[in-house]
């Protein structure tokens, strides 16, 4: 009975200690956050992501795509050659939009971006990180090293990244890339200088001198901003190695930006650095002949050209080009085309065992100078011939044993367009001409009759 009674008034304890209301103590409360502020927080990557992140926009590109619609009434000319005939109630056109990224380098608007980002591109949008959208127009572009640069119509001040150097660059230093990978607005990334003067393979074709990072760079990262610790901008991302996840992304170094922005802005295109020198891979026997064991080979030198007035000769064996071994001569070529206006290129050469130091001014390739390469790497005189609504280009003649005899032209052919842009003038291929250098290629599209060929030819 007495053990029974006990139960009960355990019983009813915990009935107490359970009812609402009932006084017992509450176990402590989670502690409040400590809200103080901590300096080590903004790092110097914060301090640099916040300096330049408004600087840094979204390229949107509208592209227009033309579909070829035939009337009743079409030949069979128009039908299978209609590009060259100007029909425009033959042609309906919709907008497709894609997404890039860009880096305003002025406070009136100036914006880097790449040349892939702008090129099928009709009308474009930037975006800002506020949220606004500005109209832009593309002030030129450089297919050959993938920059392009656009300027925003707008009066109002803007934020802009403060350009830096990429020539004093250190292998492992840090480096921050902001851009708008898959359509992701303002996003940023971090990692290392893994390489410069990086060159590699992409596709059919070799790009030389890139700053090479493990920064994520990613579809939409193109044209955005690779700066350094201290948020100056030192290269425009641009390129991804194969797979995205790898790790390997390809920057161009801003030092070789700055100079082609400038001359987009100042004339409207590149200017052409001009030795007179033309060279080919080494072969092993003439690198052993001019006791040379890399390089290229000089083939020819114009007469009158810096090249000439300075001493290179045929035979000769350029060893380095500013400090540099070229390993082909597209290289070299390369690094000639991207040399300044008005500066000199530093050449060691083998000859005969002779180790010689020259420098070679660089000047402007005039477009007349450019249609004489022309000729002579095609063997091609052409003509302007008066037609109805305009004029057109035909071959007048074709050396014997030639490039372009060997590709099949023949005299009274029509060439309508150099390296796709379309000629009609002899002063209109001239300029294409000119500009053509910069790829290291001339591509001709040859009309005869009704048919049309694309036929390429080294131009150096």
């Amino acid at each position: 009975m007495r053990a029974h009674r006990a139960i009960l008034a355990s019983l009813a304890l915990g009935a107490a200690l359970a009812a609402p209301g009932a006084s017992a103590a509450r176990p402590n409360a989670l502690p409040r956050p400590d809200e103080r502020p901590s300096p080590n927080r903004r790092t110097p990557v914060v301090l640099a992501v916040e300096k330049v992140r408004g600087a840094v926009v979204n390229v949107s590109a509208e592209e227009l795509v033309r579909i070829r619609v035939p009337s009743r009434g079409s030949s069979v000319a128009e039908l299978l050659f209609g590009d060259f005939f100007e029909h425009p109630r033959y042609r309906k056109g919709y907008a497709v939009s894609s997404l890039g990224s860009g880096v305003i380098v002025s406070p009136d608007g100036y914006v880097l971006t790449n040349n892939h980002v702008v090129e099928r591109g009709a009308r474009f949008r930037v975006g800002l990180l506020d949220g606004r959208e500005i109209i832009a127009k593309v002030v030129g572009t450089d297919p050959s090293s993938d920059l392009a640069v656009l300027k925003l119509e707008t009066k109002e001040k803007l934020p802009f990244a403060t350009t830096g150097r990429s020539d004093d660059l250190l292998i492992g230093e840090t480096l921050i890339a902001i851009g708008n990978p898959f359509g992701l607005s303002h996003t940023v990334t971090t990692g290392v200088v893994s390489a410069v003067h990086r060159n590699f393979k992409a596709g059919e074709r070799t790009l030389f001198d890139f700053i090479q990072t493990d920064a994520s760079i990613n579809p939409g990262n193109s044209g955005g901003a690779l700066l350094d610790i201290e948020g100056r901008l030192v290269g425009i991302n641009t390129a991804i190695l194969g797979d995205r996840n790898a790790g390997i992304g390809f920057a161009i170094p801003i030092d070789r930006a700055r100079r082609i922005a400038e001359d987009l802005i100042e004339h409207g295109e590149v200017r052409e650095g001009y030795l007179g020198v033309a060279v080919d891979d080494l072969p092993a026997k003439e690198g052993a002949a001019a006791g040379a064991t890399g390089g290229v080979v000089v083939t020819a030198v114009d007469p009158g050209s810096p090249g000439a007035k300075a001493g290179v000769r045929k035979g000769d064996v350029v060893e380095t080009v500013q400090g540099f071994a070229p390993q082909s001569a597209e290289e070299f070529r390369f690094r000639v085309r991207d040399l300044p206006i008005g500066s000199a290129a530093k050449l060691e050469l083998a000859r005969r065992g002779q180790r010689l130091a020259l420098s070679v001014p660089s000047v402007e390739l005039s477009a007349q100078a450019a249609a004489e390469l022309a000729a002579r790497a095609t063997g091609l005189t052409l003509g302007e011939e008066r037609v109805q609504g305009g004029s057109v280009l035909v071959v007048k003649s074709v050396a014997a044993g030639s490039a372009a005899a060997q590709g099949g032209i023949r005299p009274g052919d029509l060439v309508r367009e150099v390296n796709s842009t379309e000629v009609s003038t002899l002063s209109a291929f001239r300029r294409a001409a000119a500009r053509a250098r910069r790829s290291g290629q001339l591509v001709l599209l040859v009309q005869r009759g009704y048919a049309a060929e694309r036929i390429a030819f080294d131009f150096q």
